[in-house]
This record gives C-alpha cells, sequence and structure tokens, in this order.
C-alpha cells in the first residue's frame, strides 16, 4: 500500500514549512541531456551557445569534444573535471553529438517544481507534504531549499517586484540576510541561477500566530495556476479548494476558530486519531490558513473571512475522504471547544448533486417578490403614495365626443377603496391546499404567511386565511 504523505512538524508552533526545489542543471543526470543518457568518452557534449546555464559537475568524465556557451559557468566538484580519451571508449557505442536541454522555462512559481517538509529530515528521507497549489511554491515564511550538490537555474518573474521568503539555502550556505542574499543575486553564479523580472528578498519573519499565518500567494494566483494543467474529475460533485487551481474529488472541511485555537495542535490531533489508522494509509491531507470568500444566500459575495481549510484527498472518488471528514467533526463536535474551535463544516465531492440552493434562493426571490407588492399596496391604501391620474389629452376631432376614460377608484380616490371580504374565497381552497399545505415544508408556510399578511393589509378574510390544512 502507499506511504502516508502527511508528516507534520513535532515542534514548535509556527506555520513555516521547507520547500525544495527539484529541477536542476547537473552534468550528471541524464534527464539533462537530449539524448536521455550522460555522454561518455565517445560522443560530442553541446552547449547552447546563447544561453547562460550554470552546471555542477560532481565526477570526472570523458568527452570527445564540448562546445561550451558563451555565458555559463561549470561548478566543479572535488575531483571533478573532463578530459579525451586518446582512442575510443569501449562502453559507449560509436558515439553520438549530445545537447544540454535549455533550463529557461522552469519557473518559480510553478507548483509541479517544488516539494515540501516540515524538516531537513522529512526532506531527505522524501517525506513530503500535500498542499493546494499556491501553498506549494514557496511562502512568504517557508525556508526555500536548493540541493548541497547541485546546480539549477529558474525563472522568477511575475506581477510582483519582489518575492519574499524567510531564507534560501544554495549549496549548503543559508542565506537569511537580506543584504548579503542581494550581494549573492549580484554575483556572476547568482545571475546564473536566478533570472527574471521579480527578485527573491530574504529576511522575512517565520509564523508567530499560533493560529496559523496565510501564505501571501494569493496574489500570484492566476501566475500559479497559468502553469497547472487540470485534469477530468470522476466524482458527481467536484470541490475547488480556496488556493487550489483545478477541481478534485475529496472533502473540505472549514474549521472556524477563536484566539484559543492553536493549527500545530490541531495538526497533531488529526494525525495521532486518523492518519495513523490503516483505512487512511493513503489519504493526502493539506491544512493551513486561508481566507475564504463569504456569500450571502449562497450567491452574493460580501467580503472574506480568516479560516482553516483541510482539504482531504483519496485519489478516487471521494468518498473514503468524506469518511475522514465526517470523523473529523465528530472529533469537533466532541472535544472542539477544548480546543478553541467554535464550529466545522463539510463539503464533499462524493455526494449527489443537491437543489437545496437553487430552492433557496427561489425562495427568497418570491420573498422579495412579496414584500414589495404588499408594501407598495399598504402605502396606497395609507394614501402615502398615489398613482399619477390619467390625464386628458387634446385630440383631433374624431366625429364624436372624446372618451377621457374613467375614475379608477384605486389611483384616484384612495379613500374609495372598498372592503374586499371576498378577496380571499376569489381564491380557490383546493388550490391554497395544493400549494401552501404541505406540513413538512417550511418553504410552504413561509408563502402562506405572506399570503395571510397581505390579505390582513386590504381588510379581508383574515379567518379563512388561518384555517388549518387538511389532505384532500
Amino acid at each position: 500500500m502507499s506511504q502516508v504523505l502527511l508528516i507534520f512538524c513535532l515542534a514548535g508552533a509556527t506555520d513555516a514549512l521547507y520547500k525544495q526545489w527539484i529541477p536542476d542543471t547537473n552534468y550528471e543526470n541524464k534527464t539533462n541531456w537530449d539524448k536521455g543518457d550522460v555522454p561518455c568518452g565517445n560522443d560530442r557534449v553541446q552547449f547552447s551557445s546563447q544561453r547562460k546555464v550554470s552546471v555542477f559537475v560532481e565526477t570526472s568524465h570523458a568527452v570527445q569534444e564540448m562546445t561550451l556557451p558563451m555565458d555559463g559557468e561549470m561548478i566543479l566538484n572535488s575531483g571533478a573535471g573532463f578530459y579525451v580519451l586518446s582512442g575510443q571508449d569501449p562502453g559507449c557505442g560509436a558515439g553520438v553529438r549530445t545537447k544540454f536541454k535549455d533550463s529557461e522555462s522552469l519557473r518559480w512559481f510553478n507548483p509541479a517544481l517544488w516539494q515540501a517538509a516540515a524538516t531537513l529530515n522529512d526532506l531527505q528521507d522524501g517525506h513530503f507534504l500535500f498542499s493546494v497549489h499556491e501553498e506549494s511554491v514557496p511562502c512568504q515564511q517557508d525556508d526555500v531549499i536548493f540541493k548541497v550538490l547541485s546546480s539549477f537555474r529558474v525563472d522568477t518573474s511575475s506581477s510582483q517586484t519582489t518575492i519574499p521568503v524567510k531564507s534560501v539555502s544554495v549549496l549548503g550556505k543559508v542565506f537569511d540576510s537580506r543584504s548579503e542574499f542581494s550581494e549573492y543575486l549580484g554575483s556572476g553564479s547568482g545571475q546564473f541561477q536566478f533570472h527574471g523580472s521579480s527578485a527573491v528578498t530574504v529576511g522575512n519573519p517565520g509564523c508567530p500566530d499560533p493560529t496559523g499565518c496565510f501564505c501571501g500567494n494569493s496574489v500570484h494566483h492566476e501566475h500559479i495556476c497559468s502553469a497547472i494543467t487540470c485534469g477530468s474529475s470522476s466524482c458527481k460533485k467536484p470541490l475547488r479548494p480556496v488556493g487550489h487551481c483545478c477541481e478534485v474529488c475529496g472533502a473540505i472541511v472549514t474549521v472556524h476558530y477563536t484566539d484559543g485555537f492553536k493549527l500545530q495542535n490541531f495538526r497533531e490531533r488529526i494525525r495521532h486519531l486518523f492518519l495513523s489508522l490503516p483505512q487512511y494509509e493513503s489519504i493526502q491531507l493539506g491544512m493551513s490558513k486561508v481566507l475564504k470568500p463569504q456569500r450571502l444566500m449562497g450567491i452574493i459575495p460580501f467580503g472574506s473571512s480568516p479560516e482553516i481549510q483541510v482539504v482531504i484527498l483519496d485519489g478516487e472518488t471521494g468518498k473514503l475522504s468524506q469518511a475522514l471528514a465526517q470523523d473529523m467533526l465528530k472529533d469537533i463536535k466532541s472535544h472542539g471547544s477544548k480546543l478553541g474551535i467554535t464550529g466545522a463544516d463539510i463539503q464533499t465531492a462524493s455526494e449527489p448533486e443537491s437543489s437545496v440552493g437553487t430552492v433557496v434562493g427561489a425562495v427568497f426571490g418570491a420573498l422579495l417578490v412579496i414584500t414589495l407588492i404588499v408594501i407598495v399596496v399598504a402605502l396606497i391604501r395609507k394614501g402615502v403614495v398615489q398613482m399619477p391620474p390619467m390625464r386628458n389629452t387634446n385630440v383631433s376631432d374624431l366625429n364624436g365626443a372624446t372618451d377621457h376614460g374613467f375614475d379608477n377608484p384605486i389611483f384616484d380616490k384612495p379613500d374609495m377603496l372598498p372592503d374586499m371580504p371576498n378577496l380571499c374565497a376569489w381564491m380557490p381552497s383546493a388550490c391554497l391546499r395544493a400549494r401552501f399545505c404541505s406540513p413538512s415544508s417550511s418553504v410552504s408556510t413561509f408563502v402562506l404567511a405572506s399570503f395571510t399578511a397581505f390579505c390582513s393589509l386590504v381588510n379581508c378574510c383574515s379567518t379563512t386565511t388561518q384555517t388549518s390544512c387538511t389532505e384532500d
């Protein structure tokens, strides 16, 4: 079975992670060569003359010939170098011309090019964390790691002038001073390794808030998502987590908290109680603080609020994710007050489509229309609002008396509005029962109450509308 993919930091209350850059420009990495193999003694090696490149060489290599770039560097490990054989390399074959691949297109804001872990040991052991796309890229409180025996080239272009992080480690040296790292970026190696319109800056503080900190990459959302190709979803109702570029099959638990909440403690609780269980071994789970948009009636946006978002994926239709989400909700209901949690909501992708939102929208729409009608009628009844009378218009001779219309007792003379005791009786009682008398429907009760209020405003049949409903 697959390994557990969620590992949490056991020390500290901060929300900072280690983010490691995956690609490299190492000479010994066969994926960096167009032929798919590291060059050997009979091969002719070619670097693009028009591209800047930094190449780390770990050991010594035999080559037939080598074409170097106009601007670049070779970082030679101890004992590394190149030499030419006097004869043929018997284990190399006939020899080919092999070209070093272009690394100009490798972008900082591509989530697929980063790995995240809670500790340096987890990075070395391959215990990586799952995150939404925005948080897969280094956040403002994260430590950025470029592998020790490695070279790289990364495009930092974005819509912002700077990319703040806590620290950057290059070839084993950790930069956490802004001035020192700025000096390194201006060096030859720094210019070969980092290029683009945005400057990476270090010295940003870690996360001092026990409830967690925002990643800060929402301003780069479009840039991040432009590097992602979303696949099709196999579930009935795919979800879109905050900070993610694609719809997913799984579950989302939204946790509402107080000042006493500690994100690290909650992470540890979930890990010990649930993720250690065999049935949840394949689960991917990401937890972070996000600004979640708020919507009136689920439709009209009216701001955002800080919440803890727990994204749970199982790689399938989401049923296993839903089971874990339900287990988490039960635990929150039982112990949430002790953890500083005031409540939690669940969204799942495996549940069937629901029309609740449509019904609620229709009900509130009907409420608005009925309320406006009742208000207008009441104002007209009291004489506060009067409709303008129909004006007599001079018309040409029509060989007869001109029809000037008639006095409208409702709009022209509000005091002539008679009581209409049979208004409600005019509405067939059978129709009322068919439309409004479903004892299990809160919507029907509301509509009936609105109709009763309307009748009372026009002084009619209040006793009729109060009649209890019975089944036909």
